[in-house]
């Protein structure tokens, strides 16, 4: 009787203590997220992956910035193959215009096309890149703009596009993303985060703080 009685007890204990453990994760997983929110606003950015994916990778990045070119060339198709296609990895791109005066209008025009449809966001975020020129023009035109719009972009509306892209809306939302990357003292472009810690843009770096995070 006495047995039966230590053994019952011995089994609310286990239970208690996972309870404990479980609400303490749990605890953590959210201050995480919170965390993130409050350093990135992920639920206004331009994202790519699924929602629940327990890894979030940010990029700062500059439509004329050489190095980014080269990311998105290079880096990104594997971080999209290996993370992001898997559910592992939710992706979000924050603009950091700091190299012209036409890196806001294409910072806009990403806002304004993201509004509309987001898979139409990303192809632009190639189209733009591969019509990148030296970062002392300034190459991005309203022309352009509406050029990739209107060849590759059917989803988006031309019309649309052309009143989003000089609205007080997307003007702000550029703003917002240049005063956070300022209080986070951005230093250059691509700077990417990896679950809110700074790590080096090249893939192997980013690959090994990827799976520490998916350890945990």
């Amino acid at each position: 009787m006495k047995s039966n009685k230590l053994m019952a007890l011995g089994i609310v204990f286990s239970i208690a203590v996972l309870i404990v453990i479980g609400t303490i994760a749990y605890s953590i997983i959210n201050d995480k997220k919170d965390k993130g929110n409050e350093m990135f606003a992920y639920s206004t950015q331009q994202s790519l992956g699924k929602d629940d994916a327990p890894v979030k990778v940010v990029e700062f990045g500059d439509f004329k910035c050489p190095a980014c070119r080269t990311w998105d060339v290079t880096v990104l198709p594997r971080l999209k193959e290996e993370y992001i296609d898997k559910g592992k990895v939710q992706l979000y791109f924050i603009n950091f215009p700091f190299i012209g005066k036409d890196s806001d209008l294409g910072a806009a025009a990403g806002e304004a096309i993201y509004k509309q449809d987001q898979d139409s966001f990303w192809i632009f975020y190639d189209e733009i890149y591969q019509s990148q020129k030296k970062d002392t023009e300034e190459w991005i035109t309203e022309e352009l703009l509406l050029n990739i719009v209107k060849e590759k972009l059917p989803k988006v509306d031309v019309e649309k596009f052309k009143k989003d892209l000089h609205s007080k809306e997307i003007t702000e939302k550029v703003r917002k993303d240049s005063d956070r990357a300022q209080k986070l003292k951005v230093q250059g472009a691509p700077s990417v985060y990896v679950n809110g810690n700074l790590a080096n843009p090249d893939f192997d770096s980013m690959k090994k703080a990827i799976d520490k995070e998916l350890k945990k």
